[in-house]
Formats: C-alpha cells, sequence, structure tokens
C-alpha cells in the first residue's frame, strides 16, 4: 500500500487542513484590515502631531495680543499721554511728566517680570523715539536708561505700525533680531507685536510695541519644520536650514528647494504625502489677529513610520505559522491513536490468516469503536481456536 493510501495519511491530511484553512484565511483577513488600521493610526498620530504644535503656538501668540491691550489700555500710560498732551512745558511740569514716564517703566517692567518671553517691551513716541523701554534676557528684565535709548523711525516696525488705524494691530514678520542694525548673536529670533496709541485730543502720540521672544515656542517644535509666509524655515531640525531668507542669514534654503513639486500641496490647509522614503503631514497655521500664514510640517522616514505595522505582520505571521507546526503535531497524535489499534489489528488478522499468533490474546484499550472491534475480533480468534481443537479432536 503507498504511504498516500494510508488512513493515517488520509487523517493528518484531514486534520491538517480543517485546522489550517481557518487559521489561513482568519489571518490573511486580519493582518490586511489590522495593517490598514496601524497605518491609518500611524498617519492619524502624525497629523496630531501637527495640530498639537499649531495649537500650542496659537495659544502662546494669543497671550501676547491680550498682553499688548492691557499695555496700551494701562492707567500708567493713559495718565502719561494725557498729562503730556496738557502739560504747558514747565520745569514742574516736566518733572511731573518724568515721574508718569517712570510709572509706564515700572508698569512695563512687572509684566516683563511675571510673563518671561519678551525680549523687550517699549513704547516709542509718534517720532519713532524710545520712551520706555525694558529688555529681559527670559530671566532678569530690567529698564534701561535714558541715554541708551535709540530712535527707531526708520525701522518697518514703527513705519508700518503708526500708520495702522486705533486698535489695528500690527504684527511683524518672523525673524531674526536686529540691534543697531546688526543679527544678535546668539541668534535672537522675534515677531513683533504693536498697537497704535493716541492722546487725549486724538493725535498720534506712538506705539506701544514688545518684541516676542519665539524661542519660547520655537524650542519645543523639536523635529518639527515651522514655514513663514514667505517660505523659508523659522524651524528645521537642521539649524543650517533656518532663517534663508535675503534679511536673515541669507542662505536661501527655503520649502520650494527642499520639498520640489510637493512644496505647493504642503502649503494647503491639511495634507498628507507618503512617498516611497518620507510621510509628510502640514498644517496650516493662522497668526491670531492677522491674516499672515505659517505651515507647520511634520515628517517621518515611511518605514519608521510603519514599523508597528511591519511589527505586527511579522507577530501575525509567526503566530501563523506555529499554529501549523500545532497543528500538524495535533493531526500526528490524533491520526496515530486512531491508526496505531487499527493497524495493529490488521496485522493480526494477517498473522491469523497465515496460522499465526493465534493463541496471541487482542488487548487494546479503547471504549469507543475501535475497542468494540477488537473485542470482536478477540471473540473471533477464540472462536477459530475452539473450532480448530474440536477439529483436531475429531481426525484423532
Amino acid at each position: 500500500m503507498k504511504f498516500y493510501q494510508r488512513l493515517r495519511f488520509k487523517l493528518i491530511i484531514a486534520f491538517f487542513l480543517t485546522t489550517l484553512l481557518p487559521v489561513l484565511f482568519t489571518g490573511f483577513y486580519a493582518i490586511v484590515t489590522s495593517s490598514e488600521s496601524l497605518h491609518q493610526q500611524a498617519i492619524d498620530n502624525q497629523q496630531e502631531r501637527v495640530r498639537i504644535a499649531k495649537d500650542n503656538i496659537n495659544a502662546f501668540l494669543s497671550t501676547v495680543q491680550s498682553d499688548l491691550m492691557f499695555l496700551t489700555e494701562s492707567v500708567p500710560l493713559q495718565q502719561y499721554l494725557k498729562f503730556r498732551t496738557d502739560n504747558t512745558g514747565s520745569p514742574e511740569d516736566l518733572q511731573q511728566l518724568e515721574q508718569l514716564r517712570q510709572a509706564v517703566e515700572r508698569e512695563f517692567l512687572a509684566l516683563s517680570k511675571h510673563r518671561r518671553i519678551y525680549y523687550q517691551v517699549r513704547y516709542l513716541d509718534e517720532t519713532g523715539q524710545e520712551v520706555v523701554r525694558i529688555d529681559s534676557d527670559s530671566l532678569k528684565s530690567h529698564i534701561i536708561a535714558q541715554n541708551r535709548l535709540q530712535n527707531k523711525a526708520e525701522r518697518y516696525y514703527f513705519k508700518d505700525a503708526i500708520r495702522l488705524p486705533r486698535k489695528q494691530m500690527f504684527i511683524s514678520k518672523l525673524d531674526l533680531n536686529r540691534e543697531r542694525g546688526a543679527i544678535e548673536k546668539p541668534h535672537k529670533p522675534v515677531i513683533r507685536y504693536a498697537l497704535r496709541v493716541d492722546d487725549t485730543k486724538g493725535k498720534r502720540a506712538g506705539i506701544v510695541l514688545t518684541n516676542i521672544d519665539a524661542n519660547q515656542f520655537l524650542l519645543r517644535l523639536s523635529n518639527t519644520r515651522l514655514v513663514t509666509d514667505d517660505g523659508f524655515y523659522a524651524s528645521h531640525p537642521d539649524k543650517d536650514k533656518r532663517w534663508g531668507r535675503a534679511s536673515d542669514l541669507g542662505h536661501g534654503f527655503d520649502i520650494d528647494e527642499e520639498y520640489g513639486h510637493i512644496a505647493n500641496k504642503l502649503k494647503g490647509h491639511l495634507a498628507t504625502i507618503t512617498t516611497d522614503d518620507l510621510t509628510i503631514s502640514s498644517n496650516k497655521l493662522t497668526i491670531p489677529g492677522s491674516n499672515t500664514r505659517w505651515t507647520v510640517i511634520v515628517q517621518e522616514r515611511t518605514d519608521a513610520l510603519l514599523q508597528s505595522v511591519h511589527d505586527f505582520r511579522f507577530t501575525f505571521t509567526l503566530i501563523i505559522i506555529i499554529s501549523m507546526i500545532i497543528s500538524l503535531g495535533l493531526a500526528l497524535y490524533f491520526s496515530t491513536k486512531i491508526t496505531h489499534p487499527i493497524e495493529h489489528l490488521t496485522h493480526l488478522a494477517n498473522q491469523i490468516s497465515k496460522g499465526k499468533k493465534l493463541n496471541e490474546s487482542v488487548n487494546i484499550d479503547d471504549e469507543g469503536e475501535i475497542g468494540a472491534l477488537a473485542h470482536a475480533f478477540e471473540r473471533m480468534r477464540v472462536s477459530m481456536v475452539k473450532a480448530l481443537e474440536r477439529l483436531q479432536r475429531v481426525r484423532r
């Protein structure tokens, strides 16, 4: 008898297939559906990182707006502006005006100490001359002496802010701070918020200006890219690729140079682009109080982003292989348990048919059908032995 014709082989195939096919179909379905789910989850997590970065910047800059409105409407500044308009210029008036100016300094100093997010808090009069200036290094705030105050009439932020209608906020571009015309070192990224103030006669009396320490939110971005409205990077994992505009470091590296033809897609409100190498998510950020829009970008290597998918596929495939091995082992065990007694009975039947092993009893420990077959076989053997004995006595 050929091996594939044996009952044991057929039982092994039957046991194996009844367990293997469900495992294979279930496993294939689970791998496909779970891989898609994990892939989408990985992209959702990346988009969530973009959203969190965007919300954090929005929350930070919204606080700045509130601070600036508080300063322009503060009692010391309003008293100073009123007295400046109404005083006659006498020595007594000038002394009183100086006292009011110092009160404005103290008010601005208190805010700077409390917030610790401003490089500078200033009041510039209508000529661009600094009247009050508070400088800070995020740890300590101090008043700048009058003999060190500068005229900023030629700076773009003063020209733009003083022309705006009252209560319309000026928000500068995000750039590197300059002091006496030169970029400060170490670099200090700033964004300036300003509001025009008027005197009691409704005439322009200057601007209140805050230079925000942009590192307060840029350093939290870690590997997140932040692209300003003109396409240059304020945040980038590679420090040498930041501040590429001509008025900053001037090296010219921007979003178009890094991403080429997909740059325009990343400038949209929400985009996720997957290539063989990279998965990139981006979102637009509208600066509170202005129409200026920045772009927040998070990118990861596609293989790293999908590592959870690869891990799941490997683990599930390993489970399937182990299940197949266990199924094969069980199939061998049960087929042997079933066929071994049958094979034993078959062997005895062949021997008895040749007149051998007639006196060997059949003992098979089984309470099922095979046990019943063994008992029947044993009764047949006993009957045959007795019949042969009677036959031999007759012949004698």
